[in-house]
Formats: structure tokens, C-alpha cells, sequence
């Protein structure tokens, strides 16, 4: 009787190790020897990943049959509430990731936005006054919502006629209602556009004007 033996033919895979210098993802990938790749994208931002490392990770085969490990991907559901209504969502993992990617480069353009807006904002009040091209001025402020407007410190004189109520029988000194007058008087303005920032009572005197 001849005895045949037969030689199993084992496949060499490498397993190799991504980082993402955009958005800081690592990732991994396990392919044969035989492939070579020559550029991997990021799955969440799309850019050109860094290979950091290519180890050995064939996995020698034996007589028993082995069960491939079945990975769930982490799955996070959500509720969101808009106009009274509840819509639930599901992000995986890499999902996630993408937000957190597109929620920093938003946030790094907002902050370039203010930064240059704020300047604009600056040389437009700094050149208006004395520019020969108001109008063209006019119309960038108003493209970027830029008031052309400024502060300025005024002082205000204003004559208040009033009426104090006081006790027949004059118990109460004139000095009494100069100084009930200044405690509840009070002056203040109604529009947004100015802001009164102290006041001062001269004097109180006696009599309609």
C-alpha cells in the first residue's frame, strides 16, 4: 500500500499599519505578500495615509478547522428632535470619525473667517472717513455686514421739569426735596444705539419754567 502525504501550502500575509496626519485616524490592513499597494486613502477625510510599519502576521494552518472571528462594527444610535419631530440615526464608528474631521476643519475655517472679517472690519473704519471711494467701501461693508458706524463721547444738557409731592404743613425743608429728587431721578435712553454712562444733578430749584 503507498502512503501519500500531502504538503499544506501556507499563504504569507503581512499586516500593515496606516496613521492619518489629517485627522490623526489609525488604521490597519492584513493582505497577502503578493499584493503590493502603492497609495491608501483615509476612510474618513479621503487623504493619502502614512505607512508606519509592515509585520509578519501569517497564521499557520492546522488539521482543525478554525472559525473566522466575525468583528460587529460598534454601531452609536441617536435621537435628534427638530421641529417636534424625533429622528433616530445610526453612526459607525467611521461616521464618527468623519464628524469629528469635518467638525475641526469647520472650526479651523470659522476661526481664519472672524480673523480676517475683524481686520476688514478695522481697515474699512480706520480709511472710510478720509477715502476718495466711499461708495465702493459702502458696498464691501455691506457684502460683510460691516455698520459703518462709530463711538463717540458726548455731554448732554437737559433741563427736567417735575412735580414733588410734599406735606402741607411744610415740615419738610426744600433741602429735603432737593435730595429726594436726586435719589429718584434717573436718566436713561431707549435706543440700542446710545448708552448713557453717568449723570449728575446740578442743582434743584423751585418753580415751573
Amino acid at each position: 500500500m503507498a502512503r501519500c502525504t500531502i504538503l499544506a501550502m501556507t499563504t504569507r500575509w503581512n499586516k500593515h499599519s496606516y496613521i492619518c496626519p489629517t485627522c490623526d485616524g489609525s488604521f490597519e490592513m492584513t493582505i497577502t505578500e503578493y499584493r503590493t499597494i502603492d497609495q491608501e486613502l483615509c476612510p474618513s477625510c479621503f487623504n493619502t495615509l502614512v505607512l508606519l510599519s509592515v509585520v509578519d502576521a501569517t497564521i499557520t494552518p492546522t488539521n482543525e478547522r478554525e472559525k473566522m472571528e466575525t468583528t460587529t462594527p460598534q454601531v452609536m444610535t441617536l435621537d435628534w428632535i427638530e421641529n417636534d419631530v424625533t429622528t433616530t440615526k445610526s453612526y459607525t464608528e467611521s461616521d464618527i470619525r468623519h464628524m469629528v474631521w469635518q467638525n475641526k476643519t469647520l472650526l479651523k475655517k470659522q476661526d481664519e473667517w472672524y480673523l480676517k472679517e475683524s481686520k476688514l472690519r478695522t481697515f474699512i473704519h480706520d480709511v472710510f472717513e478720509n477715502s476718495d471711494d466711499q461708495e465702493s467701501l459702502t458696498e464691501i461693508a455691506e457684502m460683510f455686514d460691516i455698520p459703518l458706524t462709530k463711538e463717540m463721547e458726548v455731554t448732554i444738557w437737559v433741563r427736567v421739569d417735575a412735580t414733588v409731592e410734599v406735606e402741607l404743613s411744610g415740615g419738610d425743608s426744600f433741602e429735603a426735596v432737593e435730595q429726594f429728587v436726586m435719589d429718584n431721578l434717573t436718566v436713561d435712553s431707549y435706543g440700542s444705539e446710545m448708552s448713557i454712562n453717568n449723570f449728575d444733578i446740578d442743582r434743584v430749584e423751585e418753580g415751573a419754567y
